[in-house]
């Protein structure tokens, strides 16, 4: 008969994986990424061990929680029409940014993927993943022939992407929700054209 497992081989409790995950959230939305794992524990009220049991180090706890708010789940919309659709992915995004808080810990972590090729790496492929989601709204537009079958997405989609995150870095206003879906189906040239 197998022994018991010794106090290192136990499964983490769930419950306190949720208390530390969350504890890690609240405090780089109010302290950004100076955050430290005591204070991580601190928050969750469990023990400093419980925080160092899971992540070995800071960086491993960053990561973690960077992967988790890049993994928050999109709505994906289906108003009927690619505008409308387009409309509330953009309202979406931009009430996220409206969050001071948010927008600062974007702007520190942005900041970081040129200090850390992990943070880098991270950043790339949860985007990317993240913006792959809301395809579901192109295919849709290109089954009613809204869109050509032949449309560069990833053009599509980093344009807009690419606005927010270039404005939100500098702390610039973000345009009007209508004026983005507008210019990013039809450009600037004048109606009709």
């Amino acid at each position: 008969m197998p022994s018991s497992p010794s106090p290192r081989g136990r499964r983490p409790d769930p419950a306190v994986d949720a208390k530390i995950r969350s504890a890690v959230m609240d405090l780089l939305l109010q302290r950004g990424l100076e955050v430290t794992m005591d204070e991580v524990a601190a928050h969750a009220g469990v023990g400093r061990a419980s925080v160092f049991r899971r992540y070995a180090t800071k960086r491993d706890m960053l990561l973690d929680a960077l992967a988790q708010m890049f993994d928050i789940q999109i709505a994906i919309p289906d108003t009927g029409s690619l505008t409308g659709d387009l409309r509330q992915v953009v309202v979406d995004t931009l009430a996220a940014w409206q969050d001071d808080r948010v927008a600062a810990l974007s702007r520190q972590i942005l900041g970081e993927t040129g200090r850390d090729p992990a943070v880098a790496d991270l950043v790339r492929t949860s985007m990317r993943d993240r913006m792959a989601r809301t395809w579901a709204v192109y295919d849709r537009a290109i089954e009613r022939g809204e869109l050509r079958p032949d449309s560069d997405l990833w053009l599509l989609t980093d344009l807009f992407a690419g606005l927010v995150a270039y404005r939100g870095l500098l702390s610039l206003d973000l345009p009007d929700p209508d004026e983005i879906v507008r210019s990013l189906l039809y450009g600037f040239a004048p109606a009709g054209r």
